[in-house]
């Protein structure tokens, strides 16, 4: 009887293993349900000061 045959020949392929699809898994890394308030009112303000920053920038420059 011969031997069972294995697939295995020396050269490895390196398969990432499976990764099953979950709730958790579909999530955006930024989550805004996974932030706290401090977070979701910071992440708000940042880009509404710098847009003030940038209107306030212009009014300069142009008087």
């Amino acid at each position: 009887m011969s031997e069972p045959h294995s697939h295995d020949h020396g050269h490895g392929h390196a398969h990432a293993p499976h990764r099953h699809v979950t709730a958790a898994n579909l999530r955006p890394p930024l989550s805004l349900l996974a932030m706290s308030a401090v977070q979701r009112v910071a992440l708000t303000l940042l880009p509404l000061a710098g847009l003030w920053l940038l209107v306030w920038w212009a009014l300069k420059e142009l008087a």
